[in-house]
């Protein structure tokens, strides 16, 4: 006898990664001046908030990079005009969960003359060893279902004959994050080290994955 059945496995992880998405901006009308400000905007950021926090200029990684001809639509003529150049780097920093390390970097940033736009977000370290624990649910869940189906119809189970399941798109992240907004909003509050620190605590990450298995019963 033959059963398949789809087991589900869900897993609670408490986030132990802090994720600093870090986007740098600059507007002007010359390309070299906006690549001139530009990089001078993220070497900043590096002597102020790396270098000071101990870390390394390479634990920033760098996403995506390129500036950009702007134009702006021109109600009189009907057509796009040139409108200057944009300096856009996209990067990311990563480091192990640390509340009062966290709040002095939102803290940092906040403070900078040309503050990038930031969020921060929370993820899992090891996503091989939280994929494992999911799947295991997930098996242990399709088992117990065959087992039901088989005994429900007299039958023994035996064996699992076939597993399948789709490619990971699980984001191991926490739904918790902090926007530019929150923390530029720090700049005139004393004390804002200690405020972060007191009152914001990600929530867990809920994780789920599916699989689908071909159980023998006999």
């Amino acid at each position: 006898m033959e059963i398949i059945v789809q087991g589900k496995g869900v897993e609670y992880f408490t986030p132990n990664e802090v994720i600093v998405s870090i986007h740098f901006t600059t507007k002007g009308y010359f390309y070299e001046e906006v690549l001139k400000e530009g990089t001078k905007n993220v070497m900043i950021f590096v002597e102020e908030i790396l270098l000071k926090n101990n870390f390394r200029k390479e634990d920033m990684k760098t996403r995506n990079f390129v500036i950009r001809e702007e134009t702006k639509y021109n109600n009189r003529t009907g057509k796009y005009d040139p409108d200057g150049y944009s300096f856009n780097q996209m990067a990311s920093l990563k480091f192990d969960y640390n509340k009062e390390l966290m709040a002095k970097i939102m803290v940092s940033i906040s403070k900078l003359e040309n503050a990038p736009k930031c969020q921060v977000n929370f993820g899992v370290k090891d996503e091989k060893e939280c994929r494992k624990s999911i799947l295991a649910s997930a098996y242990k869940d399709a088992e117990n279902q065959a087992k039901a189906i088989a005994d429900a119809s007299g039958k023994r189970l035996k064996y699992c004959e076939k597993v399948d399941f789709k490619p990971f798109t699980t984001n191991y992240v926490s739904q918790a994050s902090i926007g530019s907004e929150m923390m530029y909003a720090e700049k005139a509050c004393y004390g804002a080290n200690q405020a972060i620190i007191n009152t914001f605590t990600p929530e867990d990450i809920e994780l789920s994955e599916k699989l689908y298995c071909l159980w023998i019963a006999e």
